[in-house]
């Protein structure tokens, strides 16, 4: 018996795209509108219904690194993690991979890592004879095998109500391996079992944070935009395809950035009925320092360079000190100051991912971690007066030596559950994963 769709009241069988389709096919992209606004990356559409993919992206922060430029993306942490406050004996409730009463990782399959690296030095699936993969007329690379996840990131939304989200990008790693099977024909949990059986986890966490699938994921420097205002093609543009791994979500492809693997102490954890002491894992972090205050550097005006703070107005331009606002008012996220050390310079208080962030380890490095604790410092005055972004310090070094005069302290971080004020210090913790 042969059925045809149509648009009945009464339908017995109802009609799906995917009803003619046979085995483990490519059910297209993961919709991820109800992904949480920070995984549909920045200027993402903020409906669920009618949601337009694709709108947000997703942009590499500029940092140092033992004084030299570095790169991470940045994650926040859940308000649920963010209640959990730092111990008097130096605990981080907040670092608990799932701050749950039973707390239960989430597994995403890895095939064939090589670790430190959580993918293959080599892919060694069965490619088609001959097969060169083609960008262009290939929906997916057939010579390679893509990972396999289980959850997806979604917020909760309620009518009237902000959006909450507890996703965390942290998943426990299960390594399976695509030996003698043929690329990408595993695309589901479901099928993977069938063929692998009940492969156990690694005992490794990974940051593998699980985004919208066609935003544009681009490194310190590059741009969105092809073309300039006066029509020629930017030299900074890239197609942002480049930094973010594809994996498969129950036969529907989904896009994530590799933060690798997270090092972790195992710490007692008291839950269950009757309340029993169980071991969790409890994320290591690495410091990243934000500066409390700092001046915009100096600029050019005609043929004088002016001091740090100040601006380039008037006619004939001239530098001079910054007003609140007209000709002489400060860039975009600077304030003028009005007294004290700043008064009539452009000044900002320290903002996490403004360009000037320090952080002490670069991938690769034994201690690396892609979970941060945020640290706030006080750049030493240079003539009186704070220093400028160029001025301040680029490594973890620097900060740290005792007779700079910095006074490192941890963020107290903004209230949990408030939008973001003026003024709020950055948030205590958040994931920063830096690529390859």
């Amino acid at each position: 018996m042969t059925f045809k769709c149509f648009p009945m009241l009464l339908l017995v069988a109802a009609c799906s795209p995917f009803d003619y389709q046979q085995g483990e096919f490519n059910a297209g992209p993961v919709d991820a509108a109800n992904f949480p606004l920070p995984y549909k990356g920045v200027g993402g559409d903020t409906s669920v219904n009618g949601y337009r993919a694709g709108l947000g992206t997703f942009t590499e922060i500029r940092a140092f690194i033992n004084g030299s430029p570095a790169g991470y993306y940045s994650f926040p942490f859940t308000d649920r993690q963010l209640t959990l406050e730092d111990l008097p004996d130096g605990g981080t409730p907040a670092t608990k991979v799932y701050p749950d009463k039973d707390p239960k990782t989430p597994i995403a399959y890895a095939f064939d890592p090589s670790p430190p690296n959580p993918f293959p030095a080599s892919q060694i699936c069965t490619p088609p004879p001959n097969y060169t993969y083609d960008v262009r007329t290939d929906d997916m690379p057939l010579n390679e095998q893509d990972n396999i996840f289980i959850q997806l990131p979604f917020a909760r939304e309620v009518p009237g109500v902000a959006s909450t989200f507890e996703y965390i990008p942290v998943v426990a790693e299960v390594a399976v391996t695509a030996a003698g099977l043929a690329c990408q024909s595993i695309k589901s949990e479901k099928t993977l079992k069938k063929v692998l059986a009940n492969p156990p986890k690694t005992g490794g966490l990974l940051l593998w944070a699980i985004i919208d699938p066609s935003s544009g994921v681009y490194r310190v420097g590059e741009q969105p935009t092809r073309l300039l205002p006066d029509g020629s093609v930017n030299p900074a543009y890239a197609y942002g395809n480049a930094v973010q791994k594809w994996g498969w979500f129950g036969q529907y492809y989904l896009a994530y950035i590799d933060g690798a693997y997270i090092p972790y102490d195992l710490v007692d954890d008291t839950y269950g009925v009757p309340p029993t002491v169980h071991q969790v894992p409890q994320m290591r972090t690495q410091k990243l320092y934000v500066p409390i205050q700092v001046l915009t550097d100096a600029v050019q005006c005609g043929a004088t360079t002016c001091n740090p703070g100040q601006v380039c107005a008037g006619s004939p331009a001239t530098c001079q000190s910054c007003q609140s606002s007209g000709a002489r008012a400060c860039p975009r996220s600077f304030q003028c100051g009005t007294s004290g050390s700043v008064n009539g310079l452009c000044n900002q208080n320290g903002q996490i991912g403004a360009g000037y962030d320090v952080l002490q380890y670069r991938r690769g490095d034994p201690n690396y971690t892609p979970v941060c604790q945020v640290w706030l410092y006080t750049a030493s005055n240079i003539s009186g007066r704070p220093r400028s972004v160029s001025e301040l310090p680029k490594s973890a070094a620097q900060i740290e030596d005792p007779t700079a005069g910095t006074n490192p302290a941890k963020s107290t971080g903004p209230p949990v559950g408030v939008p973001p004020r003026p003024g709020d210090p950055p948030p205590r913790y958040i994931y920063c994963p830096e690529v390859d």
